[in-house]
């Protein structure tokens, strides 16, 4: 019964976390969450929706051992944006071994994708380190490669005016497709990973759930919303001075695109996998 199972979600507080834990108390798991900040609003509302909150901090690992012991999984997620990149291969690192130490049956990593040796996008290349990790400890683990998520195009931490309805279109051009995902969706897959492991168990899985370029989700924008999204213009040179990192992944997009079924293998995983129109509508009814 997945009610006797415990899963541990890294990173609840966040976009991909949260959705995770979300996902999982939905369909009957019990939950631990570990945030530095249990009162933080959105550990509050893990702990009302039935999560176990725990207080502890990927800095100092050691007291975090006792929390592994008699998981069934681990859901680990990091944010190089807030830890700097070090401190995510430290933080993914450290996870991966406390996990393979407490016998845990299944972790699920969260990568981004198409991560692969060699791009020299340094936010790419720290998580084939973490990944190169986990697959040399020899425990059981799925990996997902998110595609790009749709609340960039939303949500105020991604500045969407300029990044995702200006310079991302200047660098890679209004019609160059690209993928996207919600992060909704992210939680869905990763909760049917954990009720299905020996399915997933050592498969690496790209997730997305449509593929528009900037000029068709600008015009999705404009029927759900009946105005153009805000932009804010400003030059690509003044971008890549101020985010190289996300410069550069813009710039290896555009020799190495998904590939076209990716979009088809999410649904196969999760049928019901949002495309940007139908993300959009909710995002617009919430």
């Amino acid at each position: 019964m997945m009610g006797d199972k415990t899963i541990l979600v890294i990173g609840a507080t966040g976009r991909q976390g949260g959705a995770v834990a979300r996902h999982l108390l939905k369909e009957g798991w019990k939950v631990k969450v570990l945030t530095r900040d249990p009162d933080k609003p959105k550990a509050i509302a893990l702990k009302e929706a039935g999560a176990d909150v725990i207080k502890g901090d990927l800095n100092n690992p050691k007291p975090l051992k006792l929390f592994f012991q008699d998981l069934y999984g681990v859901f680990s997620v990091q944010n190089p944006w807030i830890t700097g990149l070090e401190k995510e291969v430290e933080h993914g690192i450290a996870i991966a071994d406390m996990a393979a130490e407490a016998g845990v049956q299944h972790l699920v990593y969260s990568s981004a994708g198409p991560v692969k040796p060699g791009t020299d996008v340094p936010h790419f290349e720290t998580k084939v380190k973490i990944e190169n990790h986990i697959k040399a400890l020899g425990i059981p683990y799925t990996i997902l490669r998110p595609t790009g998520f749709m609340e960039l195009m939303s949500e105020k931490d991604f500045v969407p005016p300029l990044v995702a309805w200006n310079v991302v279109g200047k660098i890679l051009g209004d019609d160059f497709p690209l993928t996207w995902v919600a992060c909704d969706d992210i939680g869905a897959v990763a909760a049917k990973v954990f009720a299905n492991t020996k399915d997933f168990e050592g498969r690496t899985i790209s997730i997305a759930g449509d593929k528009k370029s900037v000029a068709m989700c600008r015009e999705i924008y404009k029927s759900v919303y009946n105005k153009n999204p805000f932009r804010v213009p400003a030059p690509v040179w003044l971008f890549k001075m101020m985010q190289k990192d996300l410069w550069k992944m813009y710039r290896w997009m555009l020799s190495d695109p998904e590939p076209d079924d990716i979009i088809d293998k999410t649904r196969q995983i999760h049928p019901d996998v949002m495309n940007i129109e139908t993300w959009m509508r909710k995002s617009a009814a919430a």
